[in-house]
């Protein structure tokens, strides 16, 4: 073997040790200490019981007000589309309260309190995320029944304002589209950052 073959070799075997101590010192490094993982699972709870309490609330204030619609709206494309919604609404956010709160065991370990709940974050985004076009019928029905130019008429707006414009032409259902597309994104995201973060505690179960 030439001298400048050894050089190349033991070049790459200097390059492979380097790199198999930097990828040590990073899981480390994003490992967690018993201590961190159990004051991050009971910081877990209790945004756990202040989210349940913010969901539900938006929740019933939202089936509340589409509620009273379905019933104050006499128009049956309206009415139709305001049940849809609410349904929809229903659909999507009644799982929240039938787990109720999710507490650690007395003697589930912190780590696996803090898995089960980054996995039950990710499904739940994912879940949310699958069916958040469902509300596009009850859009729709409600647009086909003439939904906003009811609203501008009970607001007494004037034809020729930029507000009956606005209500009345497309741009409502323009900007209602994007809204949709960008919760499907966030909801993509924060999937993606409860996954990061269970892979993260089970990094740290394996230190």
């Amino acid at each position: 073997m030439s001298e400048t073959e050894e050089l190349h070799e033991r070049n790459a075997i200097e390059a492979a040790w380097k790199s198999q101590e930097e990828e040590e010192q990073s899981n480390m490094r994003i490992a967690l200490t018993a201590d961190e993982l159990c004051a991050l699972a009971r910081s877990r709870e209790k945004l756990n019981t202040r989210l349940n309490l913010a969901v539900a609330a938006v929740t019933v204030i939202l089936a509340g007000a589409f509620l009273y619609n379905v019933y104050a709206i006499e128009q049956p494309w309206i009415r139709l589309g305001q049940a849809w919604t609410l349904g929809v609404i229903i659909y999507l956010f009644w799982p929240a309260f039938t787990r109720g709160h999710r507490r650690m065991g007395a003697s589930e370990p912190c780590a696996r309190f803090l898995e089960r709940q980054h996995e039950e974050r990710r499904s739940g985004y994912l879940r949310i995320r699958h069916r958040l076009f469902l509300f596009i019928p009850g859009i729709a029905a409600s647009w086909w029944g003439g939904g906003p130019l009811a609203t501008v008429k009970s607001q007494g707006l004037s034809p020729s304002s930029w507000l009956y414009r606005f209500w009345t032409g497309p741009w409502l259902y323009v900007i209602i589209g994007m809204v949709l597309i960008l919760v499907w994104l966030a909801f993509g995201k924060a999937a993606e950052k409860a996954a990061h973060d269970c892979e993260e505690v089970r990094r740290s179960m394996e230190h």
